[in-house]
């Protein structure tokens, strides 16, 4: 099998990365919860209230455009807070934990001699169904609908991200049993997508697609593996779903066991020892890290440095998201740095080869600072360099600007969702936030059909 090779695009030297390989037990957790906003276009509709004493599985909220699809809670414990933000949308629904476990009880699930129906109502019931995402949009696939095709991403070439071999080891059977169950949710290809070089023989199972992607990030995307897998636009979906998240339907599907615990790495130099933690699903990052930074003022990213959110402890989204497996830490208090702009010795990176520091530092302790204000497009050539994709996304992006709805579906937009042009917001000389016009976009094309 040759694999599919990525010229465009850019590792983003930064400081920070995992040092060991094991993983270590984390911090006691109190705290977890579970953010409906990560899910997009939800219209929450509560099952709980402050008090409720749950358990792991146990329905908090379900979304009213699609009343199947339940959202369970990540561990058993007592309902601390439910917090509510514009127009009382719900924020996060925070449960305090207890040590007892205590799941819904659910059976082992035969995959092969059970139909697609049983299968996607088990997975509705069990809170599994919102791991799983479709293209266009990165929303929660509705049941009722079938994709062209289902995309394990296996490949993660985000800044700092652990390898998911590493954090798969030992589920080897786990892994092969949610990609069984996989292949029923859809009448077309299963895939894998993996990064070229690795063994993942142990991992496969009969009739799924492995293929294999080499290259700079966002080799690693899953939407560009989907972009060469299956491609998506009007009338035509593609689902996909995490490597941690395949590993966990496994086992469920074959114990009946709900599993709180995800391997999370936290890095970025903000971080006075990056490590691999042993944690739960949800965990508050004041639990988890808010003591591994020497910054006065740090800003915690649920996710990568490119396209990760922010949580930042104590607040009411300070929680590890459902689909990241790692927790980035950078200075939020950059220092202002004099003729910064005209100064060749500077010590921070660049991609237009106007500081010398590019070609002598291998890595940089890169801070929040965006070192300089909202300008015009200029094109420079710079979005060129980092998209992979057969799209053109310097008319893509004046389309966005100006709110050209039909140039926009025209240039590939229905093909791309913000992690896909974070590359093209971290080069962008007019520092655009290219991800939220992106948005904006999708959600009118969705809204107006």
């Amino acid at each position: 099998m040759s694999a599919i090779k990525i010229k465009r695009g850019l590792n983003l030297p930064i400081s920070g990365s995992l040092q060991a390989a094991d993983a270590v037990k984390g911090p006691v957790i109190k705290h977890v919860a579970l953010l409906p906003q990560e899910a997009v276009g939800i219209k929450t509709k509560l099952l709980c209230e402050v008090g409720d004493t749950v358990k792991i599985g146990t329905p908090l909220f379900f979304n009213k455009r699609n009343p199947q699809v339940l959202f369970t809670s990540p561990s058993a414990g007592e309902v601390l807070a439910i917090h509510r933000g514009h127009r009382r949308s719900v924020q996060s629904v925070v449960v305090m934990v207890d040590e007892s476990d205590a799941q819904v009880e659910f059976s082992p699930f035969d995959t092969s001699h059970s139909s697609r129906e049983d299968l996607v109502d088990l997975l509705c019931r069990s809170g599994f169904w919102p791991c799983l995402r479709q293209r266009p949009y990165d929303s929660i696939p509705d049941p009722a609908n079938q994709p062209q095709a289902v995309v394990v991403s296996a490949a993660d070439t985000q800044p700092l991200a652990p390898s998911p071999l590493l954090l798969l080891a030992g589920r080897e059977k786990d892994f092969q049993a949610g990609l069984a169950a996989l292949q029923k949710l859809s009448d077309g290809p299963t895939f894998v997508a993996t990064h070229g070089g690795e063994n993942w023989s142990a991992f496969l199972c009969d009739s799924v697609k492995h293929q294999d992607f080499a290259g700079p990030h966002p080799a690693g995307n899953v939407g560009v593996q989907i972009h060469h897998l299956a491609p998506v636009g009007p009338g035509k979906t593609t689902w996909h779903i995490g490597y941690q998240d395949v590993a966990d339907l496994g086992l469920f599907l074959t114990t009946g066991k709900l599993t709180s615990e995800r391997l999370v790495a936290l890095v970025g130099p903000g971080v006075r020892q990056p490590k691999l933690l042993r944690t739960r699903k949800g965990a508050a990052t004041g639990d988890l890290c808010a003591l591994d930074t020497p910054f006065k003022k740090a800003r915690f990213i649920s996710g990568s440095a490119l396209g990760g959110r922010i949580c930042q402890p104590s607040t009411e989204t300070g929680y590890v998201g459902r689909y990241t497996n790692m927790v980035t830490i950078l200075n939020d208090a950059p220092k202002r740095r004099f003729l910064d702009w005209v100064h060749p010795f500077g010590k921070q990176h660049t991609m237009t080869n106007t500081l010398l520091a590019k070609f002598t530092k291998k890595s940089f302790d890169m801070d929040t600072d965006v070192n300089g204000g909202p300008r015009g497009i200029v094109p420079i050539g710079s979005y060129e360099e980092v998209m992979p994709m057969d799209i053109l996304p310097t008319q893509l992006f004046r389309a966005l600007a100006g709110n050209d709805l039909e140039t926009a579906e025209k240039m590939g937009v229905l093909e791309l969702v913000e992690d896909d042009i974070a590359l093209c917001e971290y080069v962008c000389p007019s520092k655009l936030e290219l991800g939220k016009l992106l948005r904006t976009m999708l959600t009118r094309i969705e809204k107006e059909g």
